[in-house]
C-alpha cells in the first residue's frame, strides 16, 4: 500500500474527542466524538432518514433476527430492532424513501429486498432480486430503486410502486457501487475491475466501460451532480469523476481500503470510512475546496464501515465492524447548512426491453469485503 503523504498523525488531546490532523494552512476547527454505541455482529451500514428522525444500522452477523437495531438519532440509544424472520436472512445495506416512511434493506443471503414500515418497524413485503443484494438506492423522487447484485453481474431497476422490474443492466464482477443522476445516468462499479458501467439516453441503451481506479467500492453524487465521488478501496484514494465527460479530474490519497462516504450539502466536505490497517480507526474528510485531507480519529472503532451524514449537517454517523460500535461525530463546527429541499425528476421510466446481463446458477459464497 501507498504511503500517506497529506497529513501526519498526532496524538489525542483526550480519549472521548477527534482532532484533526494538521495540515498547512489555517488550522481547521476540531470535532469531537458526542456519543457511542453498542451493536449487533458486523454492524455494515449506518443509515439516517431524510427527517433526521430514525437512524438504523443493519447487523451483517446476525441471520434471521436483530438484522437491523434503531436508534435515537440524537443519544444513539438503541430503541427497537427488526427480525427478518428469515431464516437465510441477514442486512447488508439500506435506504429510507423521501419521505421518511418507508426502508428499504437488501437481505444479502436472501437474494431479496425487505420492505420495512418505519411506524412499525416491521418488515411488509420480501422483493425478490439478483443474487447477493448490496448496495440499494432510490431516484431523488423515490418512484425507482436501483440494486446492486453482488454475484449475478448486474444492477436491476424497479419500479417502487409495484416493484416491477424496469431494467437489468450488465456490470463486471461483484457490482456493489452504484449511482443515478437526477436525469437518469447509471453509474455500476464492479468491485473486482477497475472500470465503470455507464449507461444513459431515455432508455439507458446508450452504454459504454471506463476505467476509473482499482476496487470502486462505494459511490456519492455532489449535491449539483457534476462529481461522482468514489472509494478507491485498494489504493487507499478518493477519486472525483467528472460527470460531464466521464473522466478522473483528482485522485486523493485517504486511509487505506476506504468504505462508505457522504458528502455535504454545499460540496466542500466529503467524508470517508476507513477500515484497513493502520488507518482503521479512523474518518478521512477531504475538503474539496483545495483537496487536503485529513484524518480524524475515532475512539473505540475498529475497521470503519458504513457512514451517514445528518439531513441538518450536524453529525455524521460511522459504524465500527469489529469493534460493533456506532459513532456519532459532531461536524457542526464546519458550518454546512442544512441539505435544502430536493426539486427532483424521475428516473427513467420507460418499459423498453432491458439490458440483460448473464445469469448465473447459484450464489457464491458470501465475500468478506462487504
Amino acid at each position: 500500500m501507498k504511503k500517506l503523504g497529506l497529513s501526519l498523525l498526532v496524538p489525542l488531546c483526550a480519549a472521548a474527542s477527534i482532532a484533526w490532523l494538521a495540515s498547512a494552512g489555517a488550522k481547521p476547527p476540531a470535532l469531537q466524538v458526542i456519543a457511542t454505541s453498542d451493536t449487533g455482529s458486523m454492524p455494515k451500514a449506518v443509515t439516517v432518514s431524510p427527517d433526521g428522525k430514525h437512524l438504523v444500522v443493519t447487523n451483517f452477523g446476525f441471520w434471521k433476527t436483530r438484522n437491523l437495531y434503531w436508534y435515537d438519532p440524537a443519544t444513539l440509544k438503541k430503541i427497537d430492532q427488526t427480525d427478518f424472520n428469515d431464516k437465510d436472512g441477514n442486512a447488508v445495506e439500506s435506504v429510507f424513501s423521501p419521505d421518511s416512511k418507508t426502508l428499504y434493506v437488501s437481505n444479502f443471503n436472501g437474494n431479496k429486498i425487505e420492505v420495512v414500515d418505519v411506524a412499525t418497524r416491521k418488515v411488509t413485503r420480501s422483493v425478490d432480486v439478483g443474487l447477493r443484494p448490496k448496495i440499494t438506492i432510490l431516484s431523488k423522487d423515490g418512484t425507482k430503486m436501483m440494486v446492486a447484485n453482488w454475484d449475478s453481474y448486474s444492477a436491476t431497476i424497479y419500479d417502487t410502486t409495484n416493484f416491477k422490474q424496469l431494467y437489468k443492466l450488465k456490470a463486471n464482477e461483484h457490482p456493489r457501487g452504484i449511482a443515478i443522476t437526477n436525469s437518469g445516468k447509471a453509474y455500476i462499479a464492479g468491485f473486482e475491475g477497475d472500470e465503470l458501467d455507464i449507461y444513459d439516453g431515455p432508455d439507458l441503451s446508450n452504454h459504454k466501460k471506463v476505467h476509473a481506479c482499482k476496487h470502486v467500492r462505494h459511490m456519492t453524487l455532489s449535491p449539483d451532480e457534476k462529481t461522482l465521488y468514489l472509494s478507491c478501496y485498494y489504493n487507499g484514494q478518493l477519486g472525483a469523476w467528472d460527470v460531464a465527460t466521464d473522466k478522473m479530474k483528482k485522485l486523493v490519497q485517504i486511509g487505506q481500503e476506504p468504505k462508505s462516504s457522504a458528502v455535504s450539502s454545499d460540496g466542500r466536505w466529503v467524508f470517508i470510512a476507513n477500515f484497513g490497517q493502520p488507518d482503521h480507526g479512523t474518518v478521512s474528510v477531504v475538503d474539496t475546496s483545495d483537496w487536503t485531507q485529513r484524518f480524524v480519529k475515532v475512539p473505540k472503532m475498529d475497521q470503519g464501515c458504513g457512514l451517514s451524514l445528518a439531513p441538518d449537517q450536524k453529525t455524521v454517523w460511522v459504524t465500527g465492524w469489529t469493534s460493533r460500535t456506532v459513532h456519532a461525530i459532531d461536524v457542526s463546527p464546519l458550518g454546512v447548512a442544512a441539505t435544502p429541499p430536493v426539486a427532483s425528476a424521475p428516473a427513467p421510466s420507460t418499459e423498453a426491453k432491458p439490458v440483460v446481463a448473464p445469469t448465473t446458477e447459484k450464489a457464491k459464497t458470501p465475500a468478506t469485503k462487504l
